[in-house]
C-alpha cells in the first residue's frame, strides 16, 4: 500500500529494514513543509548527500513544493520511486530516497553510491608481455567505462539486470549492435532472468548460465580489459558481474582456449608457431602419460626402442608398477598444485617449491617412482597451464586415459579420446558449434585458429553458426 505521508513511510522502511543500525533518517522540518532523506550510511557518499540534497532542501524547501525535484536538488541524475520494494532496492544499490510532504507524498531517489574499489591493475591471471596492462575491477559499472573507453562507438550497447533473489546483484551485458547474434543476447537474458538465489560471483554465472553437465567450458572468462574489448567487436556478447574482477563472453569456441591477446601484438609467423606450440601441449598435457603405460603394458612399438631400454632401465629398481608410478605421481603433483594455490601467495610459493622438490627426490631415493615417470608427469602437469581455460578438464580426461590405456592399450586409448572428440563436435555453446571453424569447416575461420593472421582478423566479425 502507498503511504499517505512520511511518518507511514518511516514505518514501512524501518518494518523493511528491520534493526539496522546503519539504514538512516534524515528529517527536515519547516512550516507547512516536512522531508526526509532515507539512505543507508555504510555505502553512500556523506558529503555528497550533505551538499547536494541536505543542503538544497534547507535552503530551498517551503510549502509550495509540488513535486519539482529537479529545481530543488542539485544531483547528477534523479530517478522515479514507484512502489515499496523498488524504494527498498535502491536504498540497498547506495541510493538516497528523498521523500516531500506538503500537500501530498512526493518521492524520488537520487543516486549517491560510494562503493570503495582497488584501482586498476595489471592481472595475476592473464599476463602478457607486450600490450595493455590494464586489467577489471570489482566495480561493475567501472568495468563497463573501461570497454567504452576503449571501443567508442555508438553501437556499443549496455543493459542492465539484477539476478538473484538475495544478493540482487547488478549483472550488465555488453555488445556491439550489428555483430552481436541477438539470439545469443536473448539466451543470456532469458537464463538471468532465471537465474539462482545468490549471486556473488561470475563464478556463479558461469556456473548457472553453462548448459547442465558441461565438460568443458561454454563461456569465456578474462580479467584483461582489451581482450573481452576484442571480444566484443568480433561479435561476442560480455557478461560483466558487479563484485568481479572476471567477465565472461558468449559464445566461447574451443579455438579460443589456443588463442591469446598477445598473438595479435607479434608477426604473424612467430603468433602461429606459438599457437602450434600451444596445441601440442594441450595434446601432450592429455595424452602422453597415457602413451606411455599403453607402451609398457601392451604396444612397445608406440615409443622408439632406444627410448624404451632406457625406461625400463630406469624402472628395474622400482617396487610399484608403472601404472601405480604414474598415479602416484599424477594425485602428488594436484595436491601440491592446490597447496600452492590456496595457501598465502607468499607462503603457497614455497610450500610448492619445497613440496615439488621433496617428492621428487624422496620418491626416487625410496624406490617409489622412477626418474623416467617424474620427467613424463612433471612435462604433462606443465604443458596443461599453458591453456588455463582448459585446465579442469585436462586434469580429469588425463585420468580417464590413463585407466582407457593400461585396460586396452593404444585402442583403449584411442576409443577414449574418439569420444572426446565426437563430443567436442557434438557440442554447442549457445548454438554456436564448438569446434568451429574446424566443425563446421569455414576456410576464412581458419585464418584465426592455428594460423594467426592478426591483419586480416582483428576487429573482423566472426562468423560464428
Amino acid at each position: 500500500m502507498y503511504p499517505q505521508n512520511i511518518d507511514a513511510l518511516s514505518a514501512e522502511l524501518k518494518g523493511r529494514f528491520g534493526a539496522s543500525t546503519d539504514f538512516t533518517e534524515r528529517r527536515i522540518s519547516k512550516q507547512g513543509f516536512t522531508a526526509c532523506v532515507y539512505y543507508i550510511r555504510s555505502i553512500c557518499d556523506r558529503k555528497y548527500l550533505s551538499d547536494r540534497i541536505v543542503s538544497p532542501i534547507v535552503k530551498n524547501g517551503g510549502k509550495d513544493f509540488a513535486g519539482g525535484f529537479d529545481s530543488l536538488l542539485q544531483c547528477a541524475a534523479l530517478i522515479d520511486a514507484t512502489d515499496p520494494d523498488s524504494w527498498v532496492k535502491a536504498i540497498m544499490g547506495g541510493n538516497a530516497l528523498v521523500a516531500v510532504e506538503t500537500d501530498r507524498l512526493y518521492l524520488t531517489v537520487a543516486p549517491a553510491d560510494d562503493f570503495s574499489y582497488r584501482s586498476v591493475s595489471e592481472p595475476d591471471s592473464d599476463v602478457t608481455v607486450k600490450g595493455p596492462k590494464a586489467g577489471f575491477t570489482e566495480s561493475g559499472e567501472g568495468n563497463v567505462a573501461a570497454l567504452r573507453r576503449i571501443i567508442r562507438h555508438e553501437s556499443l550497447r549496455v543493459k542492465q539486470l539484477f539476478v538473484g533473489e538475495l544478493t540482487d546483484t547488478k549483472v550488465f551485458l555488453v555488445y556491439m549492435e550489428g555483430r552481436a547474434d541477438p539470439r545469443v543476447i536473448s539466451k543470456l537474458e532469458n537464463r538471468l532472468k532465471n537465474g539462482a538465489a545468490c549471486i556473488v560471483d561470475s563464478g556463479n554465472l558461469e556456473l548457472m548460465l553453462s548448459p547442465r553437465g558441461s565438460f568443458f567450458p561454454t563461456l569465456g572468462s578474462s580479467e584483461k580489459v582489451d581482450k573481452v574489448a576484442s571480444k566484443l567487436l568480433s561479435g561476442r556478447v560480455g557478461v560483466v558481474c558487479d563484485g568481479s574482477p572476471f567477465v565472461l563472453t558468449a559464445p566461447y569456441v574451443f579455438a579460443e582456449s589456443i588463442q591469446s591477446a598477445e598473438d595479435y601484438l607479434k608477426p604473424f609467423w612467430y603468433a602461429t608457431f606459438m599457437r602450434f606450440l600451444r596445441f601440442f601441449a594441450f595434446l601432450a598435457s592429455l595424452l602422453l602419460p597415457a602413451v606411455f603405460v599403453a607402451a609398457v603394458y601392451h604396444d612397445k612399438g608406440l615409443v622408439p626402442s632406444v627410448l624404451m631400454d632406457s625406461l625400463m632401465e630406469m624402472e628395474k629398481d622400482i617396487k610399484l608398477s608403472f601404472m601405480a608410478e604414474m598415479l602416484i605421481m599424477l594425485t602428488a603433483f594436484e595436491i601440491i598444485r592446490e597447496v600452492g594455490v590456496r595457501m598465502p601467495r607468499g607462503v603457497g610459493d614455497a610450500v610448492g617449491l619445497v613440496a615439488s622438490l621433496l617428492v621428487g627426490d624422496a620418491t626416487v631415493k625410496a624406490g617409489l617412482a622412477g626418474t623416467s615417470v617424474l620427467i613424463i608427469v612433471a612435462f604433462s602437469e606443465t604443458a596443461g597451464f599453458i591453456v588455463p581455460a582448459l585446465s579442469n578438464s585436462i586434469t580429469v580426461l588425463r585420468y580417464i586415459y590413463l585407466f582407457a590405456a593400461y585396460g586396452g592399450g593404444l585402442y583403449g586409448l584411442l576409443f577414449a579420446f574418439g569420444l572426446t572428440v565426437m563430443a567436442l563436435l557434438k557440442k554447442q555453446s549457445f548454438g554456436v558449434g564448438y569446434m568451429v571453424p574446424l566443425y563446421p569447416f569455414s576456410l576464412r575461420g581458419m585464418e584465426d585458429f592455428l594460423l594467426a593472421i592478426p591483419k586480416k582478423t582483428l576487429g573482423r566479425r566472426e562468423k560464428l553458426k
